[in-house]
């Protein structure tokens, strides 16, 4: 899918991702299409850290002469000790996905917000906006979707965690949205589900091809909208068990896509089109997949 993508120069502005894992992550290739888009000379590359490395990675990094950087799990709120600046809705969030190397010091941008409603309101809609939203996970996305969906008008958000007291914590963080903590159990998030516009998980599980047992999808409303913020796989097996109820889904490429043309536009100054992106990448995962 990529042979028709140049290379960067020797001259190029050097831009990249932190995580652990980060193996899996599709951004390199996605910011190289950005980059061959507009005409800018850039590279991305991948760079495996561990919470106890991020400190003397992004030190290094810095020395380096990078421009800017994606976080991904573990940093996303991790990350926050070492800014110098942070930009308003990243400091409402608590959580930072975007970094830029500023002249004095490091700044943390969050573009998972915008990114994710551009997204769901392209793939579904905005129906789901009128109705409860239940959000599974509390990590670093799940803050900036529960932003998100703040903004948007969501008449409540409804949190579920394995780790309650975390969820509660949360929702501390939260005064001025209409956000619930739950138990991310069959008994707690049943009495809920049919009266749900929209259902995201924002947890890890699916990577690897996990199931959400304590989701009850056929006491949905049909008209339910269901999103998974993993993109690779990108069918995981919550959407395949959604789509076969006949619920709309979105899977986590359009969010990727369109939060990373987000962080591109921060560190190059141009916007990419995000659209044929997350078309060409969705024809290669779709090829991958059995």
């Amino acid at each position: 899918m990529h042979d028709d993508v140049p290379s960067p120069s020797g001259a190029a502005m050097v831009c990249g991702i932190l995580g652990d894992p980060v193996r899996h992550s599709l951004s390199p290739w996605m910011h190289r299409l950005f980059a061959a888009q507009t005409g800018q000379d850039l590279v991305y590359a991948p760079f495996p850290t561990t919470s106890t490395d991020l400190g003397l990675v992004l030190a290094g990094l810095r020395a380096a002469g990078v421009r800017g950087l994606n976080l991904t799990i573990p940093h996303k709120e991790t990350v926050l000790p070492y800014l110098t600046q942070i930009a308003p809705d990243a400091a409402a969030i608590g959580a930072v996905n975007t970094l830029r190397f500023e002249a004095d010091g490091l700044r943390g941008d969050n573009t998972d917000a915008p990114g994710f409603l551009r997204a769901l309101q392209r793939h579904a809609g905005d129906h789901w906006a009128l109705r409860p939203a239940l959000i599974l996970g509390a990590g670093g996305a799940a803050r900036a979707i529960v932003h998100a969906l703040g903004s948007a008008g969501v008449p409540e958000i409804l949190l579920a965690n394995r780790d309650l007291a975390r969820a509660h914590s949360m929702v501390q963080d939260f005064p001025h949205l209409p956000l619930r903590a739950l138990a991310l159990s069959p008994e707690s998030l049943r009495p809920h589900l049919p009266n749900l516009g929209l259902v995201v998980n924002c947890t890890a599980r699916g990577l690897h091809g996990e199931s959400h047992p304590e989701l009850a999808l056929e006491l949905l409303d049909p008209t339910g909208s269901v999103c998974d913020i993993v993109y690779n796989p990108l069918h995981t097996p919550l959407i395949r068990a959604a789509r076969d109820r006949g619920l709309r889904v979105v899977d986590g490429l359009g969010m990727l896509v369109e939060q990373g043309a987000e962080s591109f536009s921060l560190w190059t100054g141009v916007m990419p089109d995000p659209e044929p992106v997350e078309e060409r990448l969705r024809q290669w995962l779709s090829a991958q997949t059995p």
